[in-house]
């Protein structure tokens, strides 16, 4: 598959945990501690919400 067949719509995109909207926006205030920011956020800036094992996960597209 292309890269271009793989790009997904950020509108149609949303945290796996919460199903809320993401922004394709790292995090605000994601500590240099922390290593390399994610690349999405929720819409308020915030980390998406973490998985089971505290790990901040990928969006996931929402078929509509």
């Amino acid at each position: 598959m292309t890269a271009a067949a793989q790009r997904v719509e950020l509108s149609a995109l949303v945290c796996p945990g919460c199903g809320h909207p993401v922004a394709g926006e790292p995090p605000t205030g994601w500590p240099d501690r922390a290593g390399r920011p994610p690349e999405f956020s929720h819409r308020d800036g915030s980390v998406l919400c973490p998985d089971d094992r505290g790990r901040v996960p990928e969006p996931v597209e929402v078929l509509q």
